[in-house]
């Protein structure tokens, strides 16, 4: 704080953006959060204000790459998570900008909410960028200061004051310096993630599984049905019906039949989890399902009750179609096999 305050008071500092840099992730995307003084930052980077506020007590600005990446607007909540701490913050972003640098596609807070994802202290700061007409004259001031820093810029050789050169390549610090390369996901939003892939999978399984016993059940109480029927359908044939007319006639008999049974069976689910709540409930993976009556989901079970039964309504007719008329008209008689003369004489 002291370095900060001191920079800003020199007459040769035109301009001092103090920083804290984090990598967070927004839809599985890594993403840079920069807390700043939104002014200095602005000014140094020649930005040009969008739409929205540009600063206040707590703000959270988009640049225009961000925004369009995302599909964001001044008044949107995002989530977003800690960068070095599993934390979690709800942003509202309140304005956008535009700048020709990397700036461009990052998201911009306030220094408060720069600390809470970043776990740094009240008296830090990641890095200081400096506009100054007189760089040697910055030089100068940090070591008189004795401040322990890093040192580089255009017409700066780089220069490690009272501090030993770095062991590393900073790999991460030219990322968020940058905007180059890529960057690992965060563990938090993985975590996330992949809990909620494995309940959708597992929530689809199941899907899949009471449909293939909905169908099972469908076909047995259709076929029982249509064997009935056979004869109906061999005399149609015998009189000239072709089959087509019998496919479709069997869709128009079907579909009234079956839109009624897929939309009682689904209001009369719904009504009876709601009344079975909360002393029967759907737990998966420590997770409770709520029950809920989704339009989108009650029209796709709706259409799959539909499909099945003209399927199913289909392989019967499929199977008599297959046989002449003489035989589907001919009704088969149980009769007593004849006893033997033997037999009736020991009677």
């Amino acid at each position: 704080m002291s370095l900060v305050s001191n920079l800003t008071a020199s007459s040769w500092a035109r301009t001092v953006s103090p920083e804290i840099l984090g990598l967070t992730t927004l839809e599985e995307e890594p993403v840079v959060v920069r807390a700043v003084d939104p002014d200095a930052f602005l000014r140094l980077e020649n930005a040009v204000p969008l739409t929205g506020s540009m600063g206040g007590s707590e703000f959270a600005l988009a640049g225009e790459n961000l925004a369009l990446r995302f599909g964001l607007a001044t008044g949107d909540t995002v989530t977003v998570a800690g960068a070095y701490a599993p934390r979690l913050a709800f942003l509202r972003i309140t304005g956008t900008f535009r700048t020709e640098s990397a700036a461009n596609d990052e998201l911009l807070v306030d220094f408060g909410m720069g600390r809470f994802l970043t776990g740094i202290g009240p008296l830090n700061y990641h890095s200081i960028r400096v506009r100054t007409s007189d760089p040697a004259a910055l030089v100068r001031f940090l070591d008189g200061f004795q401040a322990s820093v890093h040192v580089t810029g255009p017409g700066l050789v780089r220069m490690d004051i009272h501090s030993d050169p770095p062991s590393d390549e900073r790999l991460a610090n030219a990322i968020l310096r940058t905007g180059l390369g890529g960057a690992p996901r965060d563990y938090l939003a993985t975590a996330v993630g992949e809990a909620t892939t494995s309940v959708r999978v597992v929530a689809y399984g199941i899907a899949v599984l009471l449909g293939i016993l909905v169908a099972f059940g469908v076909h047995a109480v259709q076929a029982r049905s249509f064997a009935d029927r056979i004869s109906t359908v061999g005399i149609l044939r015998a009189v000239g019906a072709s089959n087509g007319w019998m496919r479709r006639r069997l869709l128009i008999e079907t579909m009234p039949f079956s839109l009624l049974a897929g939309f009682t069976g689904g209001i009369l689910g719904f009504f009876a989890g709601r009344f079975l709540q909360p002393e029967v409930n759907l737990v998966v993976f420590g997770h409770q399902v709520p029950i809920s009556l989704d339009v989108v989901t009650f029209v796709l079970i709706l259409l799959v009750i539909v499909a099945i039964s003209i399927g199913s309504a289909f392989v019967l007719l499929r199977g008599t179609l297959r046989l002449r008329p003489t035989e589907s008209i001919r009704e088969t008689i149980a009769v007593e096999p004849p006893r033997s003369l033997e037999a009736i004489l020991r009677g």
